[in-house]
């Protein structure tokens, strides 16, 4: 999950760097839900969904 969450974190730098994304910065931690959902196919709700799709295409997302 760790490994997931990492490479999911990795690559949402690379996208933030690209095309210089002034939003909120996000923690790891965000990864570490996102990762954990995705591992156990549990849904995730959220209000900020487009970190989520973008990171974890197979996450079912609930919007708020």
């Amino acid at each position: 999950m760790w490994g997931t969450a990492g490479l999911a974190y990795q690559a949402f730098a690379v996208r933030r760097k690209k095309h210089r994304d002034p939003g909120p910065r996000r923690i790891l931690a965000d990864f570490l839900i996102g990762a954990h959902a995705v591992r156990n196919d549990l849904p995730l709700l959220t209000l900020d969904d487009r970190t989520y799709r973008a990171s974890f295409p197979r996450l079912t997302i609930v919007d708020v």
